[in-house]
Protein backbone atom coordinates (compact mmCIF):
# COMPACT_ATOMS: atom_id res chain seq x y z
CA UNK A 1 0.00 0.00 0.00
CA UNK A 2 1.58 3.74 -0.89
CA UNK A 3 2.31 5.95 1.82
CA UNK A 4 0.19 9.68 1.65
CA UNK A 5 2.18 13.07 2.34
CA UNK A 6 0.32 14.75 3.64
CA UNK A 7 0.48 18.66 3.13
CA UNK A 8 1.92 19.63 6.30
CA UNK A 9 5.04 16.98 5.23
CA UNK A 10 5.47 18.25 2.10
CA UNK A 11 5.92 21.43 3.46
CA UNK A 12 8.09 20.46 6.15
CA UNK A 13 10.58 19.19 3.42
CA UNK A 14 10.14 21.81 0.79
CA UNK A 15 11.83 24.60 3.84
CA UNK A 16 14.49 21.98 4.40
CA UNK A 17 13.65 20.74 7.72
CA UNK A 18 13.31 16.97 8.72
CA UNK A 19 10.85 14.86 7.37
CA UNK A 20 7.10 14.59 9.23
CA UNK A 21 6.97 10.67 9.24
CA UNK A 22 3.06 8.90 8.89
CA UNK A 23 3.07 5.24 10.15
CA UNK A 24 -0.81 5.58 9.89
CA UNK A 25 -3.18 8.94 9.53
CA UNK A 26 -4.16 8.26 13.38
CA UNK A 27 -0.04 8.65 14.55
CA UNK A 28 1.25 11.55 16.20
CA UNK A 29 3.53 13.80 13.62
CA UNK A 30 7.45 14.20 14.88
CA UNK A 31 9.44 17.32 13.53
CA UNK A 32 9.66 20.77 12.56
CA UNK A 33 6.10 22.99 12.65
CA UNK A 34 6.25 26.75 12.10
CA UNK A 35 3.55 28.81 14.11
CA UNK A 36 3.15 32.26 14.08
CA UNK A 37 6.64 32.51 11.99
CA UNK A 38 8.04 30.93 14.78
CA UNK A 39 9.67 26.96 14.69
CA UNK A 40 9.53 24.54 17.43
CA UNK A 41 9.92 20.81 17.09
CA UNK A 42 7.27 17.61 18.26
CA UNK A 43 8.15 14.48 19.57
CA UNK A 44 6.08 11.54 18.39
CA UNK A 45 3.83 12.50 21.33
CA UNK A 46 3.07 15.59 19.55
CA UNK A 47 4.63 17.41 22.18
CA UNK A 48 6.99 20.62 21.85
CA UNK A 49 10.71 19.34 22.66
CA UNK A 50 12.45 22.55 24.88
CA UNK A 51 15.91 23.00 26.25
CA UNK A 52 17.93 20.55 23.80
CA UNK A 53 19.61 21.19 20.38
CA UNK A 54 18.27 19.99 17.32
CA UNK A 55 19.39 18.90 13.20
CA UNK A 56 18.27 19.95 10.21
CA UNK A 57 20.50 19.25 6.91
CA UNK A 58 23.88 20.92 8.27
CA UNK A 59 22.84 23.10 10.96
CA UNK A 60 22.34 22.88 15.08
CA UNK A 61 19.68 24.74 16.45
CA UNK A 62 18.39 24.96 20.07
CA UNK A 63 15.20 24.85 21.47
CA UNK A 64 14.30 27.07 24.16
CA UNK A 65 12.29 26.60 27.05
CA UNK A 66 9.31 28.09 25.20
CA UNK A 67 9.72 25.10 22.50
CA UNK A 68 10.98 28.18 19.70
CA UNK A 69 14.75 28.67 17.97
CA UNK A 70 17.04 30.72 20.08
CA UNK A 71 18.41 33.22 17.88
CA UNK A 72 20.68 35.76 18.13
CA UNK A 73 22.52 35.30 21.96
CA UNK A 74 25.53 33.55 23.66
CA UNK A 75 23.79 31.33 26.43
CA UNK A 76 25.58 28.18 28.42
CA UNK A 77 24.51 24.86 27.94
CA UNK A 78 25.24 22.09 30.32
CA UNK A 79 28.55 24.02 31.22
CA UNK A 80 29.32 24.83 27.64
CA UNK A 81 29.20 28.32 26.08
CA UNK A 82 27.23 28.47 22.87
CA UNK A 83 26.26 31.04 19.82
CA UNK A 84 23.47 30.95 17.72
CA UNK A 85 22.47 33.96 14.80
CA UNK A 86 20.18 35.38 13.21
CA UNK A 87 18.58 32.66 11.96
CA UNK A 88 19.26 30.47 15.18
CA UNK A 89 21.89 28.13 13.60
CA UNK A 90 24.59 27.14 16.00
CA UNK A 91 28.25 29.50 15.51
CA UNK A 92 30.74 27.20 14.57
CA UNK A 93 34.38 27.62 13.84
CA UNK A 94 33.59 31.22 14.05
CA UNK A 95 34.98 34.22 15.70
CA UNK A 96 31.76 36.19 17.63
CA UNK A 97 31.85 39.88 19.14
CA UNK A 98 29.42 39.38 22.06
CA UNK A 99 28.12 42.97 23.10
CA UNK A 100 24.85 44.40 24.77
CA UNK A 101 23.11 42.93 21.64
CA UNK A 102 23.49 39.62 21.72
CA UNK A 103 23.74 38.33 24.93
CA UNK A 104 26.71 40.68 27.06
CA UNK A 105 25.82 41.31 30.48
CA UNK A 106 26.54 39.58 34.44
CA UNK A 107 27.55 36.22 32.99
CA UNK A 108 29.72 37.49 29.65
CA UNK A 109 31.42 40.49 29.08
CA UNK A 110 31.80 42.64 26.84
CA UNK A 111 34.50 41.02 23.59
CA UNK A 112 35.40 38.34 21.32
CA UNK A 113 34.76 34.53 21.97
CA UNK A 114 35.27 31.87 19.92
CA UNK A 115 33.66 28.67 19.24
CA UNK A 116 35.05 25.23 17.75
CA UNK A 117 33.58 22.72 15.31
CA UNK A 118 31.16 21.26 17.50
CA UNK A 119 29.77 24.87 18.71
CA UNK A 120 31.36 24.87 22.17
CA UNK A 121 33.15 28.38 22.86
CA UNK A 122 36.60 28.16 23.89
CA UNK A 123 37.26 28.47 28.11
CA UNK A 124 39.94 28.55 30.11
CA UNK A 125 40.72 25.21 31.65
CA UNK A 126 41.86 23.61 34.48
CA UNK A 127 44.59 21.13 31.99
CA UNK A 128 45.61 24.28 30.14
CA UNK A 129 45.07 27.50 29.20
CA UNK A 130 46.61 28.52 25.80
CA UNK A 131 44.35 27.33 22.85
CA UNK A 132 45.22 26.94 19.40
CA UNK A 133 42.81 28.47 16.49
CA UNK A 134 44.38 28.20 13.03
CA UNK A 135 47.56 29.83 12.61
CA UNK A 136 47.46 31.27 16.23
CA UNK A 137 47.31 30.60 19.90
CA UNK A 138 44.84 32.27 22.28
CA UNK A 139 44.01 33.16 26.00
CA UNK A 140 40.41 33.04 26.65
CA UNK A 141 39.20 33.56 30.53
CA UNK A 142 36.70 31.57 32.71
CA UNK A 143 33.36 32.68 30.90
CA UNK A 144 34.87 32.18 27.29
CA UNK A 145 35.71 35.84 26.66
CA UNK A 146 39.39 36.27 24.47
CA UNK A 147 41.83 38.24 26.57
CA UNK A 148 45.00 40.40 25.62
CA UNK A 149 47.73 42.39 26.90
CA UNK A 150 50.37 40.67 29.21
CA UNK A 151 49.78 37.62 31.23
CA UNK A 152 52.20 35.56 33.77
CA UNK A 153 53.84 32.31 33.95
CA UNK A 154 50.19 30.61 34.91
CA UNK A 155 48.43 33.10 31.98
CA UNK A 156 46.71 35.40 34.49
CA UNK A 157 46.32 38.80 33.13
CA UNK A 158 48.50 41.63 34.24
CA UNK A 159 46.10 44.56 34.82
CA UNK A 160 48.02 46.85 37.26
CA UNK A 161 51.84 47.45 36.72
CA UNK A 162 54.22 50.19 35.86
CA UNK A 163 56.37 47.34 34.29
CA UNK A 164 54.38 44.45 33.00
CA UNK A 165 57.33 43.30 31.03
CA UNK A 166 59.48 42.27 33.95
CA UNK A 167 56.46 40.01 35.48
CA UNK A 168 55.07 39.12 31.82
CA UNK A 169 55.53 36.06 29.69
CA UNK A 170 53.02 35.54 27.53
CA UNK A 171 51.68 38.77 25.36
CA UNK A 172 48.86 39.03 22.64
CA UNK A 173 47.83 42.16 20.81
CA UNK A 174 44.95 43.56 20.43
CA UNK A 175 43.77 40.92 17.96
CA UNK A 176 44.19 38.50 20.68
CA UNK A 177 46.69 36.62 18.83
CA UNK A 178 50.01 35.48 21.45
CA UNK A 179 53.05 36.94 20.07
CA UNK A 180 54.81 33.31 18.84
CA UNK A 181 58.10 33.44 16.82
CA UNK A 182 58.20 36.62 16.85
CA UNK A 183 59.54 40.04 17.88
CA UNK A 184 57.87 42.74 20.43
CA UNK A 185 58.99 46.15 19.90
CA UNK A 186 57.82 47.22 23.66
CA UNK A 187 58.04 51.20 22.59
CA UNK A 188 54.57 50.44 20.34
CA UNK A 189 52.61 49.50 23.48
CA UNK A 190 54.41 51.08 26.64
CA UNK A 191 55.85 54.57 26.47
CA UNK A 192 58.88 52.91 24.68
CA UNK A 193 62.42 54.63 25.26
CA UNK A 194 63.23 53.75 29.03
CA UNK A 195 59.45 51.84 29.41
CA UNK A 196 60.87 51.42 33.14
CA UNK A 197 63.45 53.28 35.26
CA UNK A 198 64.82 49.60 36.83
CA UNK A 199 68.34 48.18 36.20
CA UNK A 200 69.07 44.91 34.07
CA UNK A 201 71.76 42.98 36.75
CA UNK A 202 72.19 40.76 33.45
CA UNK A 203 73.33 44.03 31.29
CA UNK A 204 74.37 46.52 34.28
CA UNK A 205 72.99 49.08 32.28
CA UNK A 206 69.54 51.27 33.21
CA UNK A 207 67.03 50.35 30.64
CA UNK A 208 66.31 54.35 30.88
CA UNK A 209 69.66 54.53 28.67
CA UNK A 210 68.35 52.03 25.98
CA UNK A 211 67.36 53.48 22.24
CA UNK A 212 64.46 50.86 22.27
CA UNK A 213 63.53 47.20 24.16
CA UNK A 214 62.89 44.25 21.89
CA UNK A 215 61.54 41.19 23.24
CA UNK A 216 61.21 37.44 21.92
CA UNK A 217 58.58 34.93 21.97
CA UNK A 218 59.46 31.59 21.39
CA UNK A 219 57.66 28.46 19.52
CA UNK A 220 55.64 28.51 22.44
CA UNK A 221 54.71 31.93 23.18
CA UNK A 222 56.99 32.43 26.02
CA UNK A 223 58.95 35.10 26.21
CA UNK A 224 62.80 34.51 26.05
CA UNK A 225 64.89 35.70 29.36
CA UNK A 226 67.95 34.74 31.36
CA UNK A 227 67.03 32.68 34.76
CA UNK A 228 70.28 34.23 36.27
CA UNK A 229 72.76 36.92 36.44
CA UNK A 230 74.45 35.19 32.73
CA UNK A 231 72.97 36.17 29.68
CA UNK A 232 70.72 33.96 27.86
CA UNK A 233 72.07 33.62 24.14
CA UNK A 234 69.31 32.59 21.57
CA UNK A 235 69.53 31.77 17.21
CA UNK A 236 66.94 33.86 15.85
CA UNK A 237 66.51 33.73 12.08
CA UNK A 238 70.62 32.74 11.98
CA UNK A 239 71.71 35.23 14.25
CA UNK A 240 72.52 35.53 17.50
CA UNK A 241 70.81 37.83 20.23
CA UNK A 242 71.38 37.94 23.79
CA UNK A 243 68.62 38.50 26.40
CA UNK A 244 68.61 39.58 29.98
CA UNK A 245 66.77 38.52 33.23
CA UNK A 246 63.77 40.66 32.23
CA UNK A 247 63.60 39.21 28.42
CA UNK A 248 64.81 42.55 26.76
CA UNK A 249 67.13 42.08 24.46
CA UNK A 250 70.26 44.20 24.75
CA UNK A 251 71.41 46.30 21.75
CA UNK A 252 73.87 48.94 21.31
CA UNK A 253 75.48 50.66 18.39
CA UNK A 254 79.36 51.18 18.26
CA UNK A 255 80.85 54.93 18.69
CA UNK A 256 82.27 56.68 16.11
CA UNK A 257 84.70 59.45 16.77
CA UNK A 258 82.84 62.44 14.95
CA UNK A 259 79.81 62.98 12.98
CA UNK A 260 79.64 65.84 9.94
CA UNK A 261 76.35 67.46 10.33
CA UNK A 262 77.55 70.19 7.77
CA UNK A 263 75.22 69.18 5.48
CA UNK A 264 71.81 68.05 7.63
CA UNK A 265 70.13 66.57 4.77
CA UNK A 266 73.43 64.08 5.03
CA UNK A 267 75.12 63.51 7.89
CA UNK A 268 78.62 61.60 7.67
CA UNK A 269 80.60 59.81 10.00
CA UNK A 270 84.21 59.39 10.28
CA UNK A 271 84.60 55.56 10.29
CA UNK A 272 81.64 53.07 9.92
CA UNK A 273 79.26 52.51 12.74
CA UNK A 274 78.67 48.65 14.17
CA UNK A 275 75.63 47.21 15.58
CA UNK A 276 75.73 44.43 18.52
CA UNK A 277 72.68 42.46 18.83
CA UNK A 278 73.53 41.69 22.47
CA UNK A 279 75.77 42.92 24.91
CA UNK A 280 78.42 41.21 27.27
CA UNK A 281 78.49 38.36 24.82
CA UNK A 282 75.52 39.27 22.35
CA UNK A 283 76.73 38.61 18.68
CA UNK A 284 78.19 40.97 16.67
CA UNK A 285 76.13 41.56 12.89
CA UNK A 286 78.36 40.86 10.33
CA UNK A 287 77.40 40.42 6.44
CA UNK A 288 73.76 40.76 7.31
CA UNK A 289 70.60 43.56 7.11
CA UNK A 290 69.30 44.50 10.12
CA UNK A 291 66.19 47.34 10.19
CA UNK A 292 66.73 50.07 13.14
CA UNK A 293 66.88 53.65 13.91
CA UNK A 294 70.52 55.09 14.66
CA UNK A 295 71.91 56.00 17.82
CA UNK A 296 71.97 59.13 19.11
CA UNK A 297 75.74 59.44 18.21
CA UNK A 298 75.03 58.97 14.40
CA UNK A 299 71.99 61.42 13.93
CA UNK A 300 69.98 62.14 17.28
CA UNK A 301 66.75 63.68 15.02
CA UNK A 302 66.19 60.16 13.73
CA UNK A 303 67.54 58.76 17.63
CA UNK A 304 64.65 60.28 19.13
CA UNK A 305 62.19 60.28 16.29
CA UNK A 306 62.82 56.62 16.29
CA UNK A 307 63.16 56.92 12.64
CA UNK A 308 64.35 53.08 11.53
CA UNK A 309 66.40 52.28 8.78
CA UNK A 310 67.66 49.12 6.60
CA UNK A 311 71.34 48.78 7.08
CA UNK A 312 73.86 46.15 5.95
CA UNK A 313 77.23 45.25 7.43
CA UNK A 314 80.53 43.84 5.80
CA UNK A 315 82.73 40.84 6.95
CA UNK A 316 84.13 42.51 9.40
CA UNK A 317 80.85 44.08 10.84
CA UNK A 318 81.19 47.48 9.83
CA UNK A 319 77.75 48.90 8.23
CA UNK A 320 78.15 50.14 4.70
CA UNK A 321 77.76 53.79 3.98
CA UNK A 322 78.44 56.61 1.25
CA UNK A 323 78.41 54.04 -1.36
CA UNK A 324 76.42 52.27 -3.41
CA UNK A 325 76.71 48.13 -2.82
CA UNK A 326 76.00 44.81 -4.57
CA UNK A 327 74.70 42.09 -2.49
CA UNK A 328 72.93 38.86 -2.96
CA UNK A 329 72.95 39.62 -6.57
CA UNK A 330 71.47 43.15 -6.38
CA UNK A 331 72.29 47.07 -6.14
CA UNK A 332 71.88 48.95 -2.71
CA UNK A 333 72.20 53.01 -2.02
CA UNK A 334 73.89 53.94 1.69
CA UNK A 335 74.36 57.14 3.13
CA UNK A 336 76.95 58.93 4.84
CA UNK A 337 75.87 57.34 8.31
CA UNK A 338 75.31 54.05 6.50
CA UNK A 339 71.59 54.03 6.02
CA UNK A 340 70.00 52.58 2.79
CA UNK A 341 68.11 54.69 0.65
CA UNK A 342 65.32 54.55 -1.48
CA UNK A 343 63.15 56.49 -4.24
CA UNK A 344 65.44 59.00 -6.83
CA UNK A 345 69.13 58.71 -5.11
CA UNK A 346 71.79 61.61 -6.35
CA UNK A 347 75.50 60.00 -5.86
CA UNK A 348 78.55 61.95 -7.24
CA UNK A 349 80.27 59.06 -8.49
CA UNK A 350 79.54 55.68 -6.53
CA UNK A 351 81.20 56.82 -3.41
CA UNK A 352 79.59 59.98 -2.44
CA UNK A 353 75.89 59.79 -1.60
CA UNK A 354 74.51 63.48 -2.62
CA UNK A 355 70.67 63.93 -1.31
CA UNK A 356 67.49 61.66 -1.50
CA UNK A 357 64.21 62.36 -2.93
CA UNK A 358 60.91 60.17 -2.58
CA UNK A 359 59.30 59.67 -5.91
CA UNK A 360 56.20 61.66 -5.72
CA UNK A 361 58.11 64.37 -4.23
CA UNK A 362 58.40 65.67 -7.59
CA UNK A 363 56.58 66.21 -11.18
CA UNK A 364 57.55 65.58 -14.53
CA UNK A 365 58.25 69.04 -15.42
CA UNK A 366 60.52 69.30 -12.39
CA UNK A 367 62.83 66.50 -14.68
CA UNK A 368 62.31 67.87 -17.88
CA UNK A 369 63.59 71.04 -16.71
CA UNK A 370 66.25 69.99 -13.79
CA UNK A 371 64.96 71.79 -10.76
CA UNK A 372 65.87 68.80 -8.41
CA UNK A 373 68.71 70.36 -6.11
CA UNK A 374 71.93 68.31 -7.31
CA UNK A 375 70.86 66.96 -10.31
CA UNK A 376 72.67 68.80 -12.93
CA UNK A 377 76.43 67.98 -10.85
CA UNK A 378 75.73 64.10 -9.86
CA UNK A 379 74.49 60.88 -11.10
CA UNK A 380 70.64 60.27 -10.67
CA UNK A 381 69.46 56.69 -9.35
CA UNK A 382 66.69 54.85 -8.39
CA UNK A 383 65.94 52.28 -6.03
CA UNK A 384 63.13 50.53 -5.08
CA UNK A 385 60.38 52.99 -2.79
CA UNK A 386 59.08 49.94 -1.14
CA UNK A 387 61.37 50.66 1.47
CA UNK A 388 60.63 47.08 3.89
CA UNK A 389 60.52 44.92 1.47
CA UNK A 390 62.93 45.66 -1.38
CA UNK A 391 65.27 48.73 -2.05
CA UNK A 392 67.10 47.32 -4.89
CA UNK A 393 68.67 49.74 -7.65
CA UNK A 394 65.95 49.56 -10.51
CA UNK A 395 67.38 49.43 -13.93
CA UNK A 396 65.78 49.32 -17.43
CA UNK A 397 63.84 51.26 -20.43
CA UNK A 398 60.33 51.24 -19.24
CA UNK A 399 60.12 51.85 -15.10
CA UNK A 400 56.43 53.04 -14.35
CA UNK A 401 57.08 55.85 -11.67
CA UNK A 402 54.09 57.73 -9.36
CA UNK A 403 55.44 61.00 -9.61
CA UNK A 404 53.44 63.66 -8.21
CA UNK A 405 51.79 65.11 -11.44
CA UNK A 406 50.73 61.08 -11.94
CA UNK A 407 52.56 57.69 -13.35
CA UNK A 408 54.99 57.97 -15.45
CA UNK A 409 57.61 56.01 -17.29
CA UNK A 410 61.53 56.20 -16.74
CA UNK A 411 64.98 54.58 -17.83
CA UNK A 412 68.16 53.72 -16.27
CA UNK A 413 71.39 52.16 -17.81
CA UNK A 414 72.72 48.50 -16.94
CA UNK A 415 74.84 50.52 -14.01
CA UNK A 416 71.63 52.55 -12.57
CA UNK A 417 72.39 55.47 -14.20
CA UNK A 418 69.28 57.44 -15.41
CA UNK A 419 69.38 58.11 -19.67
CA UNK A 420 69.77 62.02 -19.93
CA UNK A 421 71.54 62.03 -16.72
CA UNK A 422 72.55 65.91 -15.51
CA UNK A 423 70.10 67.59 -17.98
CA UNK A 424 71.37 66.25 -21.20
CA UNK A 425 68.68 64.60 -23.28
CA UNK A 426 69.44 61.19 -24.49
CA UNK A 427 67.66 58.97 -27.50
CA UNK A 428 68.07 55.46 -25.90
CA UNK A 429 66.91 53.10 -29.00
CA UNK A 430 64.09 55.34 -30.55
CA UNK A 431 63.22 57.09 -27.52
CA UNK A 432 64.12 60.15 -25.37
CA UNK A 433 64.81 60.23 -21.88
CA UNK A 434 65.69 63.86 -19.88
CA UNK A 435 66.92 62.97 -16.38
CA UNK A 436 65.67 59.32 -15.99
CA UNK A 437 62.24 60.46 -17.50
CA UNK A 438 61.11 59.43 -21.26
CA UNK A 439 59.46 62.22 -22.80
CA UNK A 440 55.93 60.22 -24.10
CA UNK A 441 52.67 61.61 -25.52
CA UNK A 442 49.96 62.73 -24.10
CA UNK A 443 47.32 60.06 -23.86
CA UNK A 444 44.69 63.05 -24.90
CA UNK A 445 46.90 63.84 -28.19
CA UNK A 446 48.74 60.69 -29.21
CA UNK A 447 51.46 62.36 -30.46
CA UNK A 448 53.59 65.06 -29.07
CA UNK A 449 57.06 66.53 -30.04
CA UNK A 450 60.14 66.36 -29.11
CA UNK A 451 63.34 69.10 -29.18
CA UNK A 452 67.07 67.89 -30.00
CA UNK A 453 69.81 70.08 -30.00
CA UNK A 454 72.97 68.53 -31.09
CA UNK A 455 75.04 71.19 -31.35
CA UNK A 456 74.55 74.01 -33.24
CA UNK A 457 71.63 71.84 -35.07
CA UNK A 458 68.37 72.01 -33.67
CA UNK A 459 65.91 69.67 -34.89
CA UNK A 460 62.25 68.20 -33.98
CA UNK A 461 61.12 64.43 -33.66
CA UNK A 462 57.69 63.11 -33.16
CA UNK A 463 56.75 60.73 -30.42
CA UNK A 464 53.86 58.33 -29.97
CA UNK A 465 52.33 57.30 -26.44
CA UNK A 466 55.13 54.84 -25.17
CA UNK A 467 57.81 57.79 -26.04
CA UNK A 468 59.26 55.61 -29.36
CA UNK A 469 59.96 58.14 -32.42
CA UNK A 470 57.39 58.38 -35.48
CA UNK A 471 59.64 58.19 -38.50
CA UNK A 472 58.92 58.74 -42.45
CA UNK A 473 60.18 60.24 -45.21
CA UNK A 474 57.17 62.08 -46.24
CA UNK A 475 54.30 60.98 -43.37
CA UNK A 476 51.20 62.61 -41.97
CA UNK A 477 49.77 61.73 -38.66
CA UNK A 478 46.67 63.07 -37.27
CA UNK A 479 46.78 63.11 -33.34
CA UNK A 480 43.39 63.23 -30.93
CA UNK A 481 43.08 66.90 -31.59
CA UNK A 482 41.83 66.71 -34.80
CA UNK A 483 44.86 68.40 -36.39
CA UNK A 484 47.91 66.45 -38.23
CA UNK A 485 51.92 65.87 -37.64
CA UNK A 486 54.16 66.36 -40.47
CA UNK A 487 57.17 64.75 -40.72
CA UNK A 488 60.09 65.16 -43.62
CA UNK A 489 63.18 62.90 -43.49
CA UNK A 490 62.21 61.73 -39.85
CA UNK A 491 62.02 65.13 -38.52
CA UNK A 492 59.12 66.94 -37.59
CA UNK A 493 57.93 69.70 -40.13
CA UNK A 494 54.55 71.30 -39.21
CA UNK A 495 51.56 71.16 -38.02
CA UNK A 496 48.44 71.81 -39.48
CA UNK A 497 44.69 72.14 -38.42
CA UNK A 498 42.91 71.44 -41.70
CA UNK A 499 40.08 69.49 -41.72
CA UNK A 500 41.45 67.16 -45.00
CA UNK A 501 44.84 65.60 -45.04
CA UNK A 502 47.50 67.52 -46.36
CA UNK A 503 49.38 66.24 -49.79
CA UNK A 504 52.65 65.83 -50.72
CA UNK A 505 53.23 67.55 -54.12
CA UNK A 506 55.42 69.06 -56.21
CA UNK A 507 53.73 72.98 -57.27
CA UNK A 508 54.51 75.78 -57.83
CA UNK A 509 55.92 76.71 -54.54
CA UNK A 510 57.93 73.72 -54.39
CA UNK A 511 57.85 70.28 -53.08
CA UNK A 512 56.77 69.78 -50.09
CA UNK A 513 53.16 69.35 -48.34
CA UNK A 514 50.04 71.32 -49.33
CA UNK A 515 46.71 71.75 -48.45
CA UNK A 516 44.41 69.91 -49.49
CA UNK A 517 40.72 70.83 -50.06
CA UNK A 518 38.70 68.50 -51.22
CA UNK A 519 35.57 70.78 -52.42
CA UNK A 520 37.57 72.41 -54.24
CA UNK A 521 37.12 70.91 -56.78
CA UNK A 522 39.31 73.76 -59.59
CA UNK A 523 42.56 73.48 -57.11
CA UNK A 524 42.30 71.28 -54.03
CA UNK A 525 45.87 72.70 -53.79
CA UNK A 526 45.11 76.65 -53.79
CA UNK A 527 46.07 76.98 -50.32
CA UNK A 528 49.65 76.05 -51.40
CA UNK A 529 52.43 74.62 -49.23
CA UNK A 530 52.80 74.00 -45.96
CA UNK A 531 56.26 72.26 -45.16
CA UNK A 532 59.15 71.85 -47.44
CA UNK A 533 62.14 69.56 -47.08
CA UNK A 534 64.83 72.31 -45.64
CA UNK A 535 63.00 74.95 -44.92
CA UNK A 536 62.81 75.59 -40.77
CA UNK A 537 60.38 73.72 -38.44
CA UNK A 538 56.81 75.55 -37.81
CA UNK A 539 55.76 74.60 -33.98
CA UNK A 540 53.72 77.57 -33.76
CA UNK A 541 50.57 75.16 -34.18
CA UNK A 542 51.53 72.88 -31.68
CA UNK A 543 49.51 72.85 -28.38
CA UNK A 544 51.39 73.33 -25.12
CA UNK A 545 50.81 69.21 -24.32
CA UNK A 546 52.13 68.16 -27.59
CA UNK A 547 55.44 70.20 -26.89
CA UNK A 548 56.88 67.35 -24.66
CA UNK A 549 60.22 69.44 -23.72
CA UNK A 550 60.08 73.03 -24.94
Amino acid sequence: MKKKITAAAAFALSVGFSTILFLGTAQAAEGWKAADGEWSYYDPDGQPVTLTWKKSKDSWYFLSENGTLLKHCIFRDKDSNYYVDDEGRMAQSAWIFVNVDNGAGDEFEEGWYYFGADGKGCRRKSSGFKRKIGDGTYIFDENGKMLSGWFDEDGNMIDHSDAPFVEGVYYARADGRLLTDEWLDYGNIDEGIGGSDLDSEVAGRNYMDYEKMWIFFDSHSKKVKSNGDRLRQKTINGAQYGFDENGVMIPWWSKVASINNADKSNPSSDVSARYYSGYDGGVLLKNTWFWMYPSQNLDMDDYYDQEASWWHTDNSGQVYRDSIRRINGRSYAFDGIGRMQTGFVLFDGKSEFVAQYDVDNWSSEDFIEGNIYGIEKTDLYLFSPDELNDGSMKTGQDIAVALDDGVFHFGFASNGKAFGNRNHLQKKEDRYYINGLRLDADEEYGYGVVKVEDGSDIYYQVVDTSGKVVEGKRRVVRDKDGGYLLIIRNRFAAWCGDEDKPRWRNGNEGSGFYHYDKENTEDHFAEGLIAAPGTPPDTSGLSEEERLNF
